[in-house]
């Protein structure tokens, strides 16, 4: 199919026109995240099911129409995978499209894996096979080649049929809506806002320190985390997480000492004096990391949602890792030892009507 390449202000708000009165649209980006906090944007893919379009970000500064587009509630978006294009779509214009549907978990009702590729389900429902030879392409560098604009494009047009297929599938099992809150769901969890506080929290073997050591480490991960949004520098291009942890753990007084536990030649430079002062600074008295795994009765109630799950897998046919999930287990457990907060996802949405039954309110943790 015939594709139009976007270069300008003029020709995106002609593309909109034809576009914003469909019932749906097809969407996919393409960036680049090498070394940067934040995804760069190179092309943006679109298809209304006639109208085909690569939007070049790089020279276009009026977007409104396109973000009225995104932002229409009756205008279905239809992505696969959409988790780090819903993060594009924040940086880029903080703007999240909706409502959002996401191949990738309509097909997981169909029992295929959870983190199905669009390739694979493009070859296995509509027998054709995608070249995806360009998926590790820079595609911030211009002019791009027909090769890339090919395969970008393909990314798009096969979301309809898909699509269709897919939700004739779900309205036969009766699964659609659920498919539809599962996507909700994924588009809640991406928007939530993160403190720059509970940074440490992401650092791993965090747990492992207590006392000052783990108070330095909240304090160390939080500047990290505000220097590399503020800068747009990956995490670990300011200073590695492992390095970030020894700091904390040995509270160094020297930039030689820095040096020593790992810190690279120019990061000390940059860096390794606002390190130093920040160790000197108030210590936060931060609570022992307590890991959910821990918990007296953890395994055992993991292991009854395991069986659990597996036994409405059985009866369902529903994908055994759609019903029951490490966060979901996780976060069944977090709800009952606090008796607080909101309803995990086991007993509510779709899944309370499977799960309701097993009176799970009553377990201790």
């Amino acid at each position: 199919m015939n594709y139009q390449f976007i270069i300008s202000n003029e020709e995106l708000a002609s593309y909109c026109q034809k576009i914003e009165n469909s019932s749906a649209i097809a969407l996919d980006t393409e960036f680049v995240r090498m070394r940067t906090f934040y995804p760069q944007l190179g092309v943006i893919q679109v298809f209304d099911g006639q109208h085909a379009a690569l939007i070049d970000p790089l020279n276009i500064t009026q977007w409104q129409d396109f973000l009225a587009i995104l932002a229409n509630p009756k205008i279905e978006k239809y992505f696969h995978s959409c988790s780090e294009d819903i993060e594009v779509f924040l940086h880029a214009f903080n703007c999240v499209p909706t409502p959002v549907i996401d191949s990738q978990i309509l097909a997981s009702f169909l029992d295929n894996p959870i983190s199905s590729g669009y390739a694979s389900l493009v070859n296995k429902y509509l027998a054709i096979e995608l070249d995806k030879s360009e998926t590790r392409t820079d595609w911030l560098k211009r002019p791009l080649t027909d090769k890339q604009c090919d395969y970008a494009i393909n990314d798009v047009l096969y979301l309809f049929p898909l699509m269709n297929i897919l939700k004739s599938k779900l309205t036969s099992n009766n699964y659609l809506d659920a498919a539809y809150q599962e996507c909700q769901n994924l588009i809640a969890r991406k928007c939530l806002p993160f403190e720059p506080q509970n940074a440490y929290l992401n650092i791993k073997n965090s747990w492992q320190l207590k006392g000052n050591s783990l108070g330095q480490l909240a304090k160390l991960a939080c500047w990290r985390y505000q220097l590399a949004k503020t800068q747009d520098i990956a995490l670990n291009f300011v200073v590695n997480e492992v390095v970030l942890w020894k700091i904390a753990r040995y509270q160094p007084t020297s930039l030689a000492e820095l040096d020593k536990l790992g810190m690279k030649g120019k990061e000390v430079r940059l860096y390794g004096q606002t390190i130093l002062t920040i160790l000197q600074e108030p210590i936060p008295n931060i609570p022992a990391i307590q890991r959910i795994n821990s918990y007296p009765n953890y395994k055992d109630t993991a292991d009854l949602l395991k069986r659990i799950a597996e036994k409405i897998s059985s009866q369902t046919g529903l994908n055994y890792e759609l019903i029951l999930s490490r966060r979901l287990i996780n976060q069944y457990v977090q709800w009952i030892k606090d008796k607080k907060g909101d309803t995990p996802e086991i007993l509510s949405g779709w899944r309370k009507p499977l799960f309701e039954q097993y009176d799970l309110y009553k377990i201790k943790v």
